[in-house]
């Protein structure tokens, strides 16, 4: 397979996700973040990435056409003999490339088969020198699977096709169940006539499916009503009215005739669309949690510790309630089969989340947790949850200590999706933007039912500036749950920022955020609706007054940045204490700041919040540091500081 370099304008990074992924399921590797070694200097790097690459796909759009940056990439192919030119919507390639075939993919949406997709995999193989393989995007569960054993297969040297390639593809792809190669099938049935009940199970099934596509050894699921053949069956009921949704769902080893989990799920404020989230996510996460259990790497759990696991497990998945009420069950977990390693990983879970819900207050949680993690390297010294609590232990200065396991974390599970999603904040923080676009994505593909991580990943989108990607992608998870709190949440956050900011008033004022709005905000979307100067200058005003009375900078930061008061936004940045507010450094590199980062004070700024130091250390540089207008150099400016 080929290594592939994916050039592209950051505003367009939804349909880079969709190309690459389409390449990677393909099975080429596709470099295509531009930051990943941040520490070099631009031109050396591009240069290396693409001299170890086989091909440079390019994609032209209206906005790409006018980077200097993707202009330089694309020349970098052309002239090494390796450019492979994507037009995505009409766009006129720059002088210079016109006289390349082009490959169309303005109609592509992504995931279905489209021909000029073939030209592409096509056009690779023709520079590459090897004979295309002939793999498209999935579109169902059985396609999903049948792709994965074509690439696996071609891996291995094998042929693909017949039923001696599928015999092989079941042994490649096998996830242990009952001691057999068999996924386990799961059935979702309504516990009664009810039909409210049937229509959350039909929801239920729905949302399951999204988890089968991602993960086809996970489970497999079966559409009877029935659920007669199944091997797991979930069964839920309504419980409550419309006014006052809840619901109950229990999972029964229909083999054994055994009741494994259940639990009542109430949603208070009666939002539909939040209960149904919190039973998809649930559910993903109990089925997880029930491989983990009768996985052959460790010895078989006793029914009663199983119960125990799968109880922790769903206690661990909801959102609501305190988090310390999970550790007693994976204690006793723990107790009972101390050699398996799930229950140490979700222990370890459960008491982070706990340190982290009380602000790091209570040290008994604190030594309780590394405890704990001594406990579980005997067991698996491996453990993404090992790395993940040990970043956050560290002291968010300096920056290197928790980005140090942070990194550490994701490279030993490139899967996991917590620690992806730590890694992508950790990213954001350092202002490594575009990769933690990459990890919060994949953070999605890996666990697909999880409506933080779509969210965490909009969030990213917008911190790195691709607004229009990021309303695609909610508006996808929208469609998903429609009427979500945490999803009405994000629609604010991107309209009230980047967005229309009338539209967010109306959001504010109707109540459905279930927050009280402060004088701050309101004045901040009036300025925004109507920038005159009066109502400028009442927006910052009540944002000063934020910051003197309630000690929150992050009102004023925004009011400064958006309104193009730089330099006032310079001199309250330089005389704030960091450590009254670590985390803002996470609003640094948002697109409003931009106007602050191209002035040479930032780089005094990033030095008293402790960013020099990790990006110095480190040797990863920030993603505005290679900006094409970049007005300075982060290096030398970071070297005069020291000096």
């Amino acid at each position: 397979m080929a290594s592939v370099f994916l050039s592209y304008d950051h505003e367009d990074a939804a349909r880079a996700v969709d190309i690459a992924s389409a390449l990677e399921v393909s099975g080429h590797f596709v470099w295509w973040d531009r930051h990943i070694h941040g520490g070099a200097e631009y031109s050396s790097e591009i240069e290396g990435a693409v001299e170890r690459a086989d091909a440079v796909v390019v994609l032209w759009t209206q906005r790409s056409v006018l980077s200097a940056w993707v202009r330089d990439e694309a020349a970098e192919g052309r002239d090494r003999g390796k450019l492979i030119p994507i037009v995505l919507d009409g766009a006129k390639p720059p002088m210079g490339f016109r006289q390349f075939q082009t490959i169309d993919l303005s109609g592509w949406k992504g995931g279905k088969r489209f021909p000029q997709l073939s030209q592409l995999l096509r056009a690779i193989e023709q520079i590459v020198g090897r004979a295309p393989v002939e793999v498209h995007p999935p579109t169902t569960a059985t396609d999903h699977l049948r792709f994965l054993g074509r690439i696996q297969l071609r891996r291995l040297g094998l042929p693909a096709t017949g039923i001696a390639g599928l015999a092989l593809l079941a042994l490649s792809l096998w996830s242990p169940w009952r001691s057999t190669a068999d996924t386990p099938s799961i059935a979702v049935v309504a516990s009664d006539a009810n039909p409210r009940a049937r229509d959350l199970a039909g929801n239920l099934l729905v949302q399951l499916g999204s988890l089968q596509a991602a993960h086809a050894d996970l489970l497999n699921l079966v559409e009877r009503e029935s659920g007669a053949d199944a091997d797991m069956i979930f069964k839920v009921a309504a419980v409550g009215g419309s006014a006052d949704p809840s619901a109950s769902l229990s999972l029964v080893d229909n083999r054994a005739g055994t009741l494994l989990w259940s639990r009542e799920f109430v949603q208070p404020g009666g939002n539909e669309a939040d209960l149904r989230q919190q039973l998809a996510f649930s559910a993903g996460q109990v089925l997880r949690c029930t491989t983990e259990a009768l996985a052959p790497d460790h010895p078989k759990l006793e029914l009663s510790t199983l119960k125990l696991y799968l109880g922790g497990c769903a206690e661990l998945s909801t959102t609501l309630g305190d988090p310390r009420t999970s550790i007693p069950l994976f204690r006793k977990v723990t107790q009972q089969a101390p050699r398996f390693p799930g229950g140490w990983a979700k222990l370890i879970v459960a008491d982070l989340e706990a340190f982290k819900a009380t602000g790091a207050s209570d040290p008994s949680l604190q030594n309780d947790l590394r405890a704990d993690i001594e406990k579980a390297r005997k067991v698996n010294s491996g453990m993404a949850e090992i790395y993940l609590a040990l970043s956050w232990l560290q002291s968010p200065r300096p920056i290197l200590g928790w980005m140090r396991f942070a990194d550490e974390a994701a490279a030993r599970n490139p899967d996991h999706a917590e620690t992806l999603e730590n890694h992508a904040l950790g990213l954001l923080h350092v202002g490594r933007l575009h990769e933690a676009v990459v990890d919060a994505r994949r953070a999605v593909e890996a666990e697909p039912l999880s409506s933080d991580a779509r969210r965490n990943f909009i969030i990213a989108l917008m911190d790195a500036g691709a607004t229009e990607a990021a309303s695609k992608e909610l508006m996808k998870a929208e469609r998903l749950w429609p009427g979500a709190t945490n999803l009405l949440q994000t629609r604010f956050r991107l309209e009230a920022n980047h967005g229309d900011a009338r539209q967010a008033m109306r959001m504010l004022e109707s109540g459905r955020l279930a927050s009280t709005p402060s004088a701050a905000m309101e004045s901040f979307l009036k300025a925004r609706m109507e920038q005159s100067p009066a109502n400028v200058e009442r927006a910052i005003a009540d944002a000063r007054t934020a910051y003197r009375q309630q000690a929150n900078i992050y009102p004023l930061v925004q009011a400064l940045a958006t309104f193009d008061r730089t330099d006032e936004l310079a001199g309250v940045l330089l005389s704030s204490d960091p450590r009254a507010a670590p985390g803002l450094i996470l609003v640094f590199f948002r697109p409003p700041l931009t106007r602050l980062r191209r002035d040479q004070r930032f780089m005094s700024i990033a030095e008293r919040y402790g960013l020099i130091d990790y990006w110095r250390d480190s040797g990863k540089w920030p993603d505005f540091c290679f900006e094409p207008r970049q007005p300075y150099d982060c290096k030398k400016e970071a070297a005069e500081l020291r000096a």
